[in-house]
């Protein structure tokens, strides 16, 4: 797993096209779109477009974060995104991510992950 400077409770922002994003593999030649990753490796993929349809390269990158051992999330993905995800093993959650939005919502994670428990429970 590469090393990024992270801060301890809040998330780092990367978008394509910044140093952090071509050190993941989210370079700007192939991808546009943004994340957020913790220090504890949880990554949640909040918007890609792949600038070069039908090559697999969203495939690629989802394969290499899973392999360097981050604990990939995507939120509320499209209806293809969710096509891929389901081949990657992937299930449909529900978490919290007030910092971005007022509700619970749609967040995709590996079966073998456990979910972020909701608040209350």
């Amino acid at each position: 797993m590469l090393h990024l400077e992270i801060e301890e409770v809040l998330p780092r922002r990367i978008e394509t096209g910044t140093t952090d994003g071509d050190i993941l593999g989210f370079t700007e030649d192939l991808f546009s779109g943004w994340l957020e990753i913790y220090q504890d490796s949880r990554l949640y993929l909040y918007y890609i477009i792949s600038r070069c349809k039908n090559e697999g390269n969203t495939q690629k990158l989802l394969r290499r974060w899973i392999g360097e051992g981050y604990d990939v999330r995507i939120v509320k993905p499209s209806h293809i995104m969710q096509h891929i995800l389901g081949a990657f093993g992937y299930v449909k959650s529900f978490e919290n991510l007030s910092r971005h939005y007022d509700h619970e919502v749609e967040v995709w994670r590996r079966q073998d992950v456990p979910a972020i428990p909701r608040p209350g429970e």
